[in-house]
């Protein structure tokens, strides 16, 4: 066993490496790209990059953790074909194999085609019943073909996959930790059904797959013809990486850091989508800005986005933007995410997730284009974020508890004409208004600054007690994450010396014991927690040679743990 442990730089090595062999062996053959712009931390300059888009985006759903994508386009455009190659290359698996986790969209698939069968043997002889899981739901690497054939009662079924990572057959519930999942859509015909808003939700990301241009079409001529001698397997479709090897990727996608401004804007596209002056937009069926609900609102003008928008984003969303976020800038080898990644990917995580007023995205130029659509709002959302920096500065002094009078008197005048203020930012800061407040905000603020864990696990017992404290949440978090500056701290091992750790941390820790074990018990990620430690554990897999990766952080307890682990010879402080 090599005891060499795999660099990160050499993980994203590999995955580029399929973006080319992509390119080079003409898997996949489409021209359009994905403009890509970030801000270079060295010269503080926006950059500029180029990348294949369809191909891109269906790498960064690999990279991001139990992620589903939709590919949507007409037929015979190779979306069922790149997937399964992309399956082939990620987890080294066989064409066959990643064939047998195929589902083929049509009205007549069952349940029983879809997600198992009971072992009639058993039942028979014993009367139990014992489900035989099919290949679709035990696979790492899932594919439906067409998705949109498939009834409303199916994709329930799958709508339970896809929200908690469980699927019930009979009374037998299997439980999905990690996979990697990927749906096409064909155009409307006979035998397609709606997807429904809920559904649609739990995708992800999405993209569209227009057909070939001719200089695509030229190249896809003169290459291999796949139908006649298949596809190569060592050399044209090799196996790139594992799955132990993609549940690392993962671990370092999630470790990205982002900022305030990152935060903020995340949800300022959020809210942006959903704020209106006159009713909950969530909880009206009839009255829409499509039936006539922005008559007359003094917010009804064509830099707003309100007026456009007849649904809402839900916190999925925001969670997608920075998942899918972090995955491109990880792709990138950039050190944290910035705006314009937020804006690259936005488009394609909220496009398919949006009811947009008809005569909006049916107008020039959109034609119907929902991404294009989605694409100029976002740059006007980027605009108004920018424009409202100062209120967001304001609010920053607000929840330190270190802000001027005047300054509540600014918000008060943005909020005439931005919904965000109105119904965010301004009603914040009133909550917080008050000097037991702004005590206690500079108090934490103090004791992260002279790094006195004791006295901010104090802060935050005292705040769980305390139900009616003004943005009680907020300042938890903030101890929390003070916490975890001061004292994460990561590691990894290989699998074989799970047992080892297990019995050094269940000694001085008994009443982890349990948990600890279960955690290493799979291939997973979980968190073990206690009054004053956070244990993360990420097995990428169960073999002797496998990685697993644990962050410890919280209070003294953790700087406890850490003091043991640092001296373990088999453990490497990352």
């Amino acid at each position: 066993m090599s005891t060499k442990l795999i660099e990160e730089d050499k993980l994203r090595e590999k995955v580029w490496k399929i973006i080319n062999l992509t390119q080079a062996n003409q898997l996949f053959v489409h021209s359009e790209n994905l403009e890509i712009k970030y801000l270079e931390e060295v010269n503080s300059k926006i950059q500029k990059k180029s990348l294949p888009k369809i191909l891109v985006l269906s790498i960064l759903n690999a990279i991001v953790p139990n992620s589903a994508m939709l590919l949507i386009g007409g037929h015979g455009g190779g979306k069922t074909t790149l997937v399964k190659l992309l399956g082939r290359m990620f987890t080294g698996n066989s064409l066959a194999e990643i064939e047998k986790a195929i589902v083929r969209g049509h009205p007549q698939l069952t349940e029983e085609k879809l997600v198992g069968t009971l072992k009639l043997g058993k039942l028979m002889k014993d009367g139990k019943e014992e489900v035989l899981w099919k290949s679709f739901i035990k696979n790492f690497w899932k594919i439906i073909d067409e998705v949109n054939r498939l009834t409303p009662y199916a994709q329930d079924i799958l709508l339970s996959l896809l929200a908690e990572g469980t699927v019930k057959y009979y009374d037998s519930i299997t439980t999905i930790n990690k996979f990697c999942l990927f749906a096409t859509i064909n155009p409307q015909d006979v035998g397609t059904f709606e997807l429904s808003s809920p559904f649609l939700d739990r995708f992800g990301i999405s993209v569209p797959i227009s057909m070939p241009s001719s200089q695509d079409l030229k190249l896809i001529l003169t290459g291999k013809d796949e139908k006649y001698s298949g596809f190569d397997e060592l050399l044209q479709v090799p196996k790139i990486l594992t799955i132990d090897e993609l549940m690392e990727i993962w671990y370092y996608v999630n470790k990205i850091p982002f900022n305030d401004e990152v935060n903020n804007y995340i949800h300022a596209i959020i809210r942006e989508y959903t704020l209106c002056d006159r009713i909950d937009k969530g909880n009206s069926e009839d009255l829409k800005p499509s039936t006539g609900l922005c008559s007359g609102c003094h917010f009804n003008t064509t830099q707003n986005v309100c007026n456009k928008i007849n649904s809402i984003l839900s916190v999925r969303v925001a969670k997608d933007l920075l998942r899918y976020s972090k995955a491109l800038t990880w792709l990138l080898g950039l050190e944290k995410i910035d705006v314009n990644i937020v804006n690259t990917v936005a488009p394609y995580v909220i496009a398919h997730r949006v009811d947009f007023v008809k005569r909006e995205v049916d107008k020039s130029p959109y034609w119907g284009d929902v991404y294009k659509l989605t694409q100029d709002l976002l740059e006007t959302i980027l605009k108004r974020f920018n424009n409202r920096q100062i209120c967001y500065k304001i609010i920053k002094k607000f929840r330190d508890g270190n802000y001027d009078k005047s300054e509540f008197s600014e918000l008060k005048n943005y909020k005439k004409n931005d919904l965000i203020v109105k119904y965010d930012l301004f009603p914040f800061a009133k909550t917080i208004k008050n000097k037991e407040y702004s005590q206690l905000a500079q108090k934490i603020y103090e004791s992260a600054n002279k790094g006195d864990i004791d006295e901010l696990a104090d802060i935050k017992n005292e705040l769980m007690k305390s139900l009616d404290f003004p943005n009680r949440a907020d300042l938890i978090n903030w101890c929390t994450n003070e916490l975890y500056k001061q004292t994460v701290t990561d590691y990894v091992f290989h699998y074989v010396n799970w047992k080892e750790l297990w019995a050094d941390l269940a000694a001085e820790f008994p009443s982890l014991d349990r948990s600890i074990k279960e955690a290493f018990s799979q291939r997973q990620t979980k968190q073990i927690r206690s009054e004053d430690l956070l244990i993360e554990v990420n097995v990428t897999g169960v073999d002797d040679d496998s990685l697993v990766n644990m962050q410890v952080s919280g209070g003294s307890n953790a700087l406890k743990l850490r003091s043991l682990l640092n001296e373990l010879n088999y453990l490497q402080k990352e």
